[in-house]
């Protein structure tokens, strides 16, 4: 299956992750090769992927952030669970996930997978059914992280949810629910996959019963909920920040 990336950071990004099959670059008649464009050529060339002058007005229908730039590319590489694990391991880390309940908007998806790629997360979980997969789309709203970011779909998130509890991984619910504890005075410096729920209805209800803790966001103003790529950026970060900001280079 072929799809298209498009905008200048986001085939920057694949083509740096070079995670994916790549089978040309197109180039927008009259995008002149300056500035990151010229990176982009380079690393085409590198990895020796045809480049393709092609009208620029079939560049800019695929969307409004194409930016006359777009990558012909094979499925999104979708990873194992144990492939997660092993990178923490590899990193010498306790595990740091992130697992998203049934998410569906694709803009708050790449959204947290830019900011979980920025904390050094090892790896997303979303399920197959009925929530939103790697797009175009979501590599454009992540800034292509997702190009970078071990993503993995499985068939039952609860069950998957379980399985992690049983390797010694706190599952951590993000919720304002009653009894749930507010982020700053809860103990994130630990192995755990913060659980982040579906816009409109949260966590599902046997995704919530499988947390060993829930926290919340306080807020003292009138509306009382965040975006979830909102509320869940800000939860990451305080993951990372007990853990002491380690490096996340490798």
């Amino acid at each position: 299956m072929k799809e298209i990336l498009y905008g200048r950071q986001p085939v920057r990004e694949c083509l740096r992750a070079h995670r994916r099959h790549i089978h040309r670059l197109l180039l927008g008649e009259g995008v002149k090769e300056t500035g990151i464009i010229t990176e982009i050529v380079s690393l085409a060339r590198e990895l020796k992927v045809p480049v393709v002058r092609v009208p620029r007005n079939h560049i800019e229908s695929l969307s409004d952030a194409a930016q006359g730039v777009g990558l012909e590319v094979g499925a999104y590489p979708y990873v194992s669970v144990d492939e997660v694990l092993k990178l923490a391991h590899k990193r010498g880390e306790p595990p740091f996930l992130l697992a998203l309940d049934h998410l569906q908007d694709p803009h708050n998806f790449g959204a947290l997978v830019r900011t979980a790629e920025a904390v050094g997360v090892h790896g997303v979980i979303i399920p197959e059914r009925r929530a939103v997969g790697v797009t175009p789309v979501v590599v454009s709203a992540s800034a292509g992280a997702s190009e970078h970011m071990r993503i993995a779909q499985v068939t039952n998130l609860v069950r998957t949810l379980k399985d992690l509890k049983a390797e010694g991984i706190w599952v951590v619910g993000l919720e304002g629910t009653s009894g749930s504890l507010p982020y700053h005075t809860a103990d994130l410096n630990r192995p755990l996959v913060l659980l982040v729920g579906a816009e409109g209805w949260g966590i599902s209800r046997l995704a919530r019963e499988t947390c060993d803790m829930v926290i919340r966001l306080p807020m003292r103003g009138r509306v009382q909920s965040l975006n979830a790529s909102v509320a869940g950026g800000i939860a990451l970060y305080a993951a990372w920040a007990a853990r002491g900001f380690p490096s996340c280079s490798t």
